[in-house]
């Protein structure tokens, strides 16, 4: 039987993207598209697994119809080899009752045989031939006499003898048909009743196996209702996220004009503003992937780059701040290999030192490796940003229209969440 088989190939893709504590509002109708789409996934994920653990329980169904059907043709020559020993058995019935018949027709002469010497017994007894032979004085022509009487008492011992030996011939050759055809009527039967008991058991597995494919092909159409969901659910979500992109970039780069206003306006009266306005940088376009599959996307003077997430956001604050004359640089996205580096800088060598110290103890503090928001890239180490820099003062005063926030105890260091 053949089988048809679907290859099924489910993709997951999750949209990222950076949104401020305003933003996300906004974005409800795409994030609930999201959440419908994931529900789609899910059930498509499961219908395939569904339809290989049938795929796989059909292939054991072939294997075992295959045994049987390999079985029933054992079966078929066997009876049709039996059917062949009940043909023979027929020919030797038909053999037997043909001697029977040969049989009744020597037996029904002998019978007559027997008549006419008893007749001739009772016409011309034994005792007068011996009288005669007494009588005669030709003692050649009683010898003779004498020969015939021993010759006719033997001919009728012969003839009764033949007669006995007919009738038991016909009741031996009776019995041997009767045996030869109830033996090949058995075989037959038991043949018969073999045969049909394994087409019987080659049907039910065909059923089996007609309604297991059944169930693949539902299954296979479920799957391709379910993709087409997908495709329908992410382009709605990608028309809202274009739409929402828009918005987004207008609201920016009104907040980014009110940013600067401010800062102009802090650094004045904090006497910490920088020097004349420097011009914007343009965002960077490089693309990678780091620690815990974290898509980091890089930007104009913060080596390492930042989780792309929040690209626009550091690009926005940076051009802010050159707008206001202050030239913010530093670091942000590093690896874990570069984390436990800096833990054997700052805190010691040994395992305790690198894996277990709080942060506190280091000199500088540093986080433990898988704590820091720089392998997540959502934080950044600002380059001369000691307290009462220039830096210093317009992160202060600006950061947190861009949703960036200080550590108290590391000046320099400045995240999405203040950690």
């Amino acid at each position: 039987m053949r089988r048809r088989s679907l290859g099924v190939t489910l993709t997951v893709a999750a949209l990222a993207f950076g949104l401020s504590a305003p933003q996300v509002a906004n974005s409800a109708p795409t994030q609930n598209l999201e959440e419908q789409r994931d529900q789609v996934r899910a059930e498509r994920a499961r219908v395939a697994a569904q339809i290989d653990t049938s795929e796989a329980s059909l292939a054991e169904v072939d294997d075992a119809l295959q045994v049987i059907e390999e079985n029933l043709r054992a079966q078929e020559a066997a009876l049709t080899r039996i059917e062949g020993e009940v043909a023979q058995a027929e020919k030797d019935i038909a053999d037997a009752e043909a001697a029977i018949v040969r049989l009744n027709e020597e037996i029904v002469s002998l019978r007559d045989e027997m008549r006419r010497r008893a007749v001739a017994a009772y016409v011309s007894p034994a005792a007068d031939d011996v009288l005669s032979v007494l009588e005669t004085n030709d003692f050649t022509t009683a010898a003779t006499r004498k020969f015939y009487i021993e010759l006719r008492s033997q001919g009728d011992a012969d003839v009764a003898d033949r007669l006995e030996g007919a009738t038991d011939d016909i009741a031996h050759e009776r019995e041997k048909a009767k045996t030869a055809r109830e033996l090949a009527e058995a075989k037959r039967q038991e043949q018969a009743e073999r045969t049909e008991a394994v087409d019987a058991a080659r049907a039910d597995q065909q059923r089996l196996a007609d309604n297991m494919q059944a169930t693949i092909d539902a299954q296979i159409a479920r799957s391709l209702d379910l993709a087409e969901t997908d495709r329908e659910l992410s382009a709605q979500i990608a028309e809202q996220q274009a739409a929402l992109a828009a918005r987004l970039a207008a609201e920016r780069a009104a907040r980014e004009e009110a940013a600067r206003q401010a800062s102009r306006r802090s650094s004045q009266s904090s006497g910490g503003g920088g020097g004349a306005p420097l011009p914007p940088l343009s965002g960077g376009g490089g693309t990678s992937t780091g620690n815990r599959g974290v898509a980091v996307c890089s930007v104009p003077n913060i080596s390492g780059g930042v989780n792309c997430q929040i690209q626009d956001r550091v690009t926005g604050m940076v051009n802010a701040a050159r707008a206001d004359g202050v030239n913010l640089t530093g670091s942000g996205y590093r690896d874990a290999s570069r984390q436990i580096s800096l833990r054997q800088s700052h805190c010691g060598s040994s395992y305790y030192a690198i894996y277990q110290m709080s942060a506190s103890s280091c000199r500088p503090p540093t986080a433990k490796p898988g704590s820091s928001q720089h392998e997540i890239g959502l934080a950044i180490d600002f380059s001369n940003c000691s307290r009462g820099s220039a830096s210093y003062n317009w992160l202060k005063a600006n950061a947190a229209s861009h949703g960036f926030y200080n550590l108290p105890s590391e000046s320099w260091h400045w995240s999405t969440s203040g950690r």
